[in-house]
């Protein structure tokens, strides 16, 4: 399964050929409910063929572009092992399925683009960060958002001093500090830290040299993404990895030992560290529009607003998430007419916006609709 990075959102942006198939869904994990997600899914595969359909794909046509979206309705293990949400983008050139910490509602999409709003909280200021819980026998990397956890799969990541051994016999060799307990070096265990132990410098290195390797793995998982990584577990494991880590969003450290620690109780704890930094700029921007309410640099009509974000205009914008405005557009014209409910040939135009002002360098953010400002669920300030 993908991970969502940027380099993964500027491939959605980019124009295309052909309609675009955007299906968002959430999906549980770990219940009855579990055997609802492919249901769920196929309903929204139909969904999505007879939207292609009344763009004037034939009905094979339509089923050809969708077949590459069908693997995971026969794969069991599949479902067992999502949560959050998935995101499904297909067109003629891309296939993409990704599994995001994210609540979506359900939504199709078939449009000349793909609709990248509902993901945008993850590259937004109320977007994503990472919790790596750390141990001296685990490790586990967990993708987060404010309401939401999946845990990564860190595949031939070393998940102990002994892994790192075995899958990189070149590395250092390590000088093993002595199990106090006398049980773990029997079993072929690294040691571990007992009373003061963790103050031998023999036991630091051993740490140490493992940590750098952890920290490479890291940077080439996170490389792309830039989201900001939060350090759990005891002080003198954080303090070690702090000087292994090159990672350069590494922004905080919870204390405490995360062993048996739930994800959900590590996320909740690592929000309080990433909260600050999440809020500064949506804040900022809502702010501004205000003050420019009611100048030419500031507009919160779609139809201006998309007219503007086409020519480039818009440098910020502000989406209340969730929020669906459906209408006629003719590419040359603009919007011909908005509709209450979604119709055949209609586009969501809340998501062009997004998009175009995207393509053009803009900043969106995706606000709850109590933050935004006023009652609009779009507002945009304009560069000029």
């Amino acid at each position: 399964m993908l991970l969502m990075n940027k380099a993964g959102l500027e491939e959605l942006l980019n124009d295309r050929k052909g309609p675009c198939v955007s299906i968002f869904m959430p999906t549980v994990k770990g219940s009855e409910e579990t055997k609802q997600n492919p249901i769920r899914y196929r309903k929204l595969l139909g969904e999505a063929g007879k939207k292609l359909e009344a763009l004037g794909l034939k009905a094979a046509e339509a089923r050809k572009l969708l077949e590459a979206a069908k693997p995971p309705l026969e794969d069991h293990k599949f479902w067992q092992y999502q949560s959050g949400g998935l995101a499904l983008f297909i067109s003629r050139d891309v296939k993409r399925i990704y599994t995001l910490p994210l609540n979506f509602s359900e939504l199709t999409v078939v449009a000349d683009h793909f609709c990248v709003t509902p993901i945008l909280p993850l590259f937004a200021e109320d977007g994503s960060f990472y919790v790596l819980a750390l141990s001296q026998h685990s490790l586990r990397l967990y993708h987060c958002s404010r309401h939401s956890v999946t845990e990564v799969d860190l595949k031939q990541m070393p998940k102990s001093i002994t892994d790192l051994l075995e899958l990189n016999p070149r590395e250092k060799q390590l000088q093993f500090h002595g199990n106090t307990e006398g049980s773990a070096a029997g079993r072929g265990g690294a040691g571990a830290f007992h009373g003061h132990a963790e103050d031998s410098d023999e036991a630091k290195e051993n740490m140490l040299v493992y940590f750098h390797s952890v920290n490479r793995g890291i940077n080439s998982i996170l490389r792309s993404d830039g989201a900001p990584l939060v350090l759990a577990g005891v002080d003198y494991l954080t303090r070690i990895y702090g000087k292994a880590n090159t990672y350069p969003n590494l922004v905080g450290m919870m204390p405490g030992s995360a062993v048996g620690s739930r994800p959900e109780e590590l996320r909740e704890r690592a929000w309080e560290l990433v909260k600050p930094l999440f809020e500064a700029g949506e804040m900022a921007a809502v702010r501004q529009y205000e003050r420019l309410m009611g100048t030419p640099k500031a507009s919160n009509h779609i139809k201006t607003i998309l007219k503007a974000a086409d020519e480039g205009k818009v440098g910020t914008l502000l989406v209340s998430a969730n929020a669906q405005r459906w209408g006629m557009l003719d590419p040359e014209l603009g919007v011909m007419a908005l509709h209450a409910k979604e119709e055949p040939s209609d586009t969501e135009l809340i998501d062009l916006c997004a998009t175009r002002t995207l393509r053009h360098g803009g900043k969106v953010h995706v606000l709850e609709q109590a933050k935004m400002p006023g009652v609009a669920t779009v507002a945009a300030i304009l560069r000029y």
